[in-house]
């Protein structure tokens, strides 16, 4: 059974979900394959797709860092926060300029509040919202906390257009970025064009184009654990954890920092898995830290050939 990632460079007009098709078909119907962050079919760029044990590791690669760069068009906000929908409000692009924007930009880093678009595939009561508003069904979607490390200008402003940089964590619409951009400037503003560039360690520069070659090997799930905080497991922590037994920290093994807050998991790798724990204290031993196995990503590296 085939078990890895495929790095993809989705371009625009094609799905996540053509993408996640194509490879399944190419290792035959029977293979669970994923994703791990969907990509509007308005934009392009890195789309990480997971085949075998590793679709278990989609929540995961979820919460790693990405890495936008986005082309941003003054003087009018759309109802899908892009190109390709209906104009709800015009400005006046000149109002604007490069040093009210670098004003504005550093706004926006860090924890905050952001309304995602109503043209999403965001479930409202088991439907997309998407549907809803199409159908003239739909309303504005709730706020909801999302992490940006950093925005800013990455080009001059040229005829109301503007090229920005965009770091942020799980759930980001840049879309929502843009005509929050609008709302503060007072023009209104809306994506016209928008590139995926990297997720975590993994980077568009690395990936296939579609459709991908189905010879291409695939590359170990280890890679995307790489930032998290792990524990190097011994034989013994392994086994039990791996047969969902806990194992106390101080016998886990060796510990190696990662990048990404413990907030995200903490990873334990071993020679024939990796999975994620809970840490919590035990009732006995003076309430000593013990590791209990959450989620058991994978028992054998094909994709190392292990």
């Amino acid at each position: 059974m085939p078990n890895g990632l495929l790095l993809i460079d989705k371009p625009e007009g094609v799905r996540s979900t053509d993408c996640v098709a194509r490879v399944r078909r190419a290792f035959g119907r029977g293979t669970r394959v994923g994703h791990a962050g969907t990509l509007d079919s308005t934009a392009s760029g890195l789309l990480v797709v997971l085949v075998g044990a590793a679709t278990r590791l989609s929540d995961y690669v979820m919460r790693l860092p990405k890495v936008y760069r986005a082309s941003v068009r003054l003087g009018a906000e759309t109802d899908t926060c892009d190109r390709t929908g209906e104009v709800v409000f015009r400005g006046d692009a000149a109002c604007a300029d490069e040093a009210a924007l670098d004003r504005i930009l550093p706004s926006f880093w860090g924890m905050r509040m952001q309304r995602p678009p109503e043209i999403s595939a965001l479930k409202v009561n088991g439907e997309p919202s998407h549907r809803l508003a199409r159908s003239g069904r739909g309303g504005a979607l709730p706020e909801r906390p999302v992490m940006m490390e950093s925005v800013r200008r990455r080009s001059a402003l040229a005829d109301g257009c503007v090229e920005i940089e965009v770091v942020c964590g799980r759930g980001t619409y840049i879309r929502s970025l843009a005509r929050d951009i609008g709302a503060r400037l007072g023009c209104g503003a809306h994506i016209e064009a928008l590139r995926r560039l990297s997720i975590g360690p993994f980077l568009v520069s690395e990936a296939l184009s579609f459709p991908p070659d189905p010879g291409v090997p695939l590359r170990s799930p280890r890679e995307a654990v790489a930032p998290f905080h792990r524990i190097l497991l011994t034989e013994r922590a392994e086994a039990r954890l791996r047969n969902g037994l806990p194992v106390p920290l101080r016998e886990a093994g060796r510990y190696v920092p990662g990048t990404v807050g413990l907030a995200g998991g903490l990873c334990v790798e071993g020679a024939g898995m990796i999975g994620f724990v809970d840490r919590e204290a035990g009732e006995k031993d003076g309430g000593e830290i013990l590791l209990r196995p959450r989620a058991n990503i994978f028992v054998r590296d094909e994709a190392e050939g292990t």
